[in-house]
């Protein structure tokens, strides 16, 4: 399966170092979901919604492993796609530009709503013209590029940090442990919470998809998603140890409900502190979520297996223009159907770690099918100890999210199933329409430009061969 093709598709230029990367990552993974999620998972799970952000990050914490290994050794654009396609399997990695589509629908559905809904606080507007607004805004800039994207970027993400901790560390002083009882007051609504606030968690997947674009990926990649997960992490738990401490969880139930929990121990100002919190976070995740899905689209079109158009780069911008239209314009009509922020959140969720599933079983694959790649990588784990663990860890995970949803919502199982099932029937459609065996090789082999050396690859092995003698020569003298 492994080798390298002549792909004569056009590709993206470098453009984003360390600084850049960080706040993309950061920006996009604090994203507008922890900040309308809390308070209506919180109705039904009460105060254990602290734990169960706490076990979110456990399969969040496999996926940045995940993306910190591939990302390391194979740093492409589409990158999801591509480590599944050549890694793991044609079909299962083509469910990923095929599933995209709708996981970006929803992902910007929710976004908006959460912008309409915190920014009525400061102007008594209609939600749909905001969400409108908003739906545009982002729109126009993801067809004009990455870089003013990483620009934008940085400016928002400073202003969601400062609203954050505004909002945390005076909040942590008004808890009232009083509030923490009970602390499970429906197993069910919590377990749904798990499945739910594992999206969030999803901006971790940024990297991977701008591989080709960000400054020395094998070194940038691991270095910033470790700090990444670290500051994530901290500001989740912060800010719903907050809300559930300070808000008895029956008085919750509501998107805006940080709000009305930061009016509880803050000044008249502190509710408007909290909803341009949520507006820098909605900024920042609409912000990216164009820009990697729309990579993933135009490599699978460059592999031949979705319309060619979608593959097509702007000469002016230099960004795949067509594949954004595809990912940015119907959520336009589907305003009217934003009505259920938990279902889809729950939807976003197990469609991605499913993904990030399949995903593990090609890093598995990935020193037996690129071993130049694995060799070559600054950053891996030993193929029968710690990766053998991540792809266990993750196997697991994702079984404890199907059940889970197919016990609370399994109408959302049911629907990512039949959506599975309509993507077989369109993939078998695009090979009969194709040279099937060309499409397979495209499909399973790497792009000229992301070749490695074979004498590369050899040098960093026998350099790792020698640390590792020289290390256990080191014990024998000991």
């Amino acid at each position: 399966m492994s080798g390298v093709t002549d792909g004569d598709g056009e590709t993206l230029s470098s453009s984003i170092g360390i600084l850049g990367v960080l706040a993309l990552l950061v920006g996009n993974a604090i994203s507008v979901p922890i900040f309308v999620l809390p308070g209506p998972l919180a109705g039904t799970a009460g105060p254990a919604l602290v734990l169960a952000i706490m076990l979110a990050a456990i399969p969040a914490g496999f996926v940045v492993l995940y993306n910190a290994l591939l990302g390391s050794a194979m740093p492409v654009a589409g990158g999801l796609y591509v480590y599944i396609s050549r890694l793991t399997a044609p079909y299962w990695g083509f469910l990923v530009p095929f599933t995209i589509p709708l996981v970006a629908w929803a992902s910007l559905l929710i976004t908006a709503t959460g912008f309409a809904e915190y920014t009525r606080i400061f102007f008594d507007v209609p939600s749909m013209w905001l969400i409108y607004v908003l739906l545009g805004f982002v729109l126009l800039v993801n067809v004009v590029g990455l870089r003013v994207v990483a620009q934008v970027q940085i400016v928002f993400f400073v202003g969601l940090v400062v609203s954050l901790l505004t909002f945390i560390v005076p909040g942590a002083a008004a808890i009232e442990t009083a509030n923490y009882t009970p602390f499970f007051p429906d197993y069910g609504g919590f377990g749904l919470a798990v499945v739910a606030l594992f999206y969030p968690f999803l901006g971790f997947g940024l990297l991977i998809e701008l591989g080709e674009e960000i400054d020395d990926p094998g070194r940038t990649i691991p270095l910033v998603l470790g700090l990444g997960i670290g500051i994530v992490v901290l500001f989740y738990v912060g800010l719903i140890a907050v809300l559930v401490g300070v808000v008895p969880y029956v008085e919750l139930g509501n998107e805006a409900d940080l709000a009305l929990a930061a009016s509880r121990f803050l000044p008249w100002w502190g509710e408007y502190v909290v909803a341009a919190g949520a507006i820098f976070a909605v900024v920042t995740t609409v912000n990216t979520t164009l820009l990697v899905f729309s990579r993933t689209l135009m490599r699978a079109s460059r592999d031949g297996i979705l319309p060619a158009s979608l593959s097509r780069i702007h000469p002016r911008f230099d960004t795949p223009h067509y594949a954004v239209a595809v990912l940015g314009v119907p959520p336009f009509v589907l305003v009217p159907l934003a009505d259920e922020i938990v279902g889809l959140s729950v939807f976003i969720g197990l469609a991605s770690l499913t993904a990030y599933f399949f995903c593990a079983i090609g890093l598995w694959n990935l020193p037996q099918e690129f071993p130049a790649h694995y060799a070559n990588a600054p950053f891996r784990l030993r193929r029968y100890r710690g990766l053998l663990l991540a792809v266990l860890g993750g196997g697991v995970a994702t079984g404890a999210f199907w059940l889970v949803t197919l016990l609370q919502r399994p109408v959302v199982g049911m629907v990512l199933i039949g959506w599975f099932g309509v993507a077989y029937v369109y993939y078998r459609y695009r090979l009969a329409k194709t040279d099937r065996i060309e499409t397979y090789r495209t499909m399973t082999t790497l792009d000229v430009h992301e070749r490695v050396e074979e004498s590369e690859a050899q040098r960093a092995s026998d350099d790792a061969s020698g640390d590792t003698s020289r290390a256990n020569t080191g014990e024998s003298g000991d």
